[in-house]
C-alpha cells in the first residue's frame, strides 16, 4: 500500500511534498508513457468549459488528450487548442456522417487511463445516453462534474453498474442538491458531509469550497489550504476537473490523485497572484504558470 502520510487530518500538502509524489517524465518517455485521458465536455453555448478542461489537463502536462464533444462546438474548441485529438459527435439520433455521441464515447474507452464527463454539458442533448454508456462500460477512474452530477440527481442514480473509481466534484450548492443535505449544514461542516457521502455512496468526494475537502470511502480525507478568492469565478471548476483527470493518469491511487489536483489547482493560482489580481485572475494563464513552476523544479 502507498504511503499516505501527508493526508493525515489537517496536515497540509506543500510544494515539496507535492513534487515528491508527482512522477518525473523519464528520458525515454513517449506520448503514451502515462496513458491517454478522455474529456467529454461542452455543449452549445458552453464551448468554454471544454477549453478550460483542456487547460487544466495541459497545466499538469498530460501528453495525450482525447476530447469528445458536440460537433457544433468543435471548430471553436479546436481553434483554441491544437494538440488534443478531437472526436466530434452527433447529439441527435439521425442520419449523419458523424457517429452518435454514445458510439464515439464507447469506442474511446478501451485503453483510456482516466475520463471526465459533465463540464459544460448543460445543453448537450445526448448527455443521458453518454452517462449511461459510461455507467455500463467505463473501467478507468471517472470524474463526474457539473451536469453529470445533476443527471445523478435527476434519476441516473443507479451507480451499481459502475465498475470504476468515481470522483464527484460538486461545489457546496451542487452537493446540497445532490445529497439533500441543507446548504447551511454543508457550509457549517463540509468535512462531515463529504465523509458521510463518500462512505455511503462509495465515491471519492471532492467538495469544493473556500477549503476544498477530498474524502475517500475508506475514511481518509484531506482539507486543502491552497488557493484564494481569485478562484471564485465561473470556469475554475472546469480547470480543476481537467487537471484532476490528468493527475489520475500520473498517480495510481485515485484519492491521492484527487488531493494532489486540488492542491495544485490552488497553488498555481497562489503563484499567479504574483502577477495578477484576485479580481481579474485569468484562468487562461494556468498552463504558463505551471510551465514556469515545472521548469523551476527541473521537470
Amino acid at each position: 500500500m502507498s504511503d499516505y502520510y501527508f493526508y493525515e487530518v489537517f496536515q497540509d500538502i506543500d510544494e515539496n511534498r507535492f513534487f515528491e509524489r508527482f512522477p518525473k517524465k523519464p528520458e525515454n518517455a513517449n506520448k503514451g508513457t502515462f496513458g491517454k485521458i478522455l474529456l467529454v465536455s461542452g455543449s452549445y453555448g458552453m464551448a468554454g468549459a471544454a477549453c478550460l478542461n483542456i487547460i487544466g489537463a495541459k497545466s499538469v502536462g498530460a501528453p495525450y488528450i482525447h476530447v469528445a464533444l458536440p460537433s457544433d462546438i468543435y471548430p471553436i474548441v479546436a481553434g483554441q487548442h491544437i494538440t488534443p485529438v478531437y472526436h466530434p459527435f452527433n447529439e441527435f439520433k439521425t442520419d449523419s456522417p458523424l457517429k452518435d455521441a454514445e458510439d464515439v464515447v464507447s469506442a474511446m474507452l478501451p485503453g483510456i487511463k482516466a475520463v471526465c464527463f459533465g463540464s459544460g454539458a448543460v445543453n448537450n442533448l445526448a448527455k443521458t445516453r453518454i452517462f449511461n454508456t459510461l455507467n455500463n462500460e467505463c473501467r478507468a477512474p471517472l470524474v463526474l462534474d457539473a451536469e453529470a452530477l445533476k443527471l445523478i440527481k435527476w434519476g441516473c442514480d443507479d451507480l451499481g453498474n459502475i465498475k470504476c473509481p468515481l470522483i464527484f466534484t460538486p461545489h457546496q450548492g451542487e452537493f446540497s442538491a445532490l445529497s439533500e443535505v441543507p446548504l447551511s449544514s454543508v457550509v457549517e461542516d463540509p468535512v462531515a458531509c463529504a465523509n458521510a457521502y463518500a462512505a455511503e455512496k462509495n465515491v471519492i468526494m471532492v467538495l469544493k469550497g473556500p477549503q476544498t475537502v477530498v474524502s475517500s470511502p475508506d475514511g481518509r480525507y484531506y482539507v486543502n489550504k491552497s488557493g484564494s478568492s481569485a478562484l471564485a469565478q465561473a470556469g475554475s471548476g472546469d480547470v480543476l476537473a481537467g487537471m484532476m483527470t490528468a493527475m489520475l493518469s500520473f498517480v495510481e491511487d485515485p484519492f491521492e490523485a484527487a488531493c494532489m489536483a486540488v492542491y495544485f489547482h490552488g497553488h498555481l493560482a497562489d503563484i499567479g497572484l504574483q502577477k495578477h489580481s484576485r479580481q481579474c485572475f485569468p484562468l487562461e494563464d494556468y498552463i504558463s504558470i505551471a510551465d514556469d513552476l515545472f521548469l523551476k523544479r527541473g521537470l
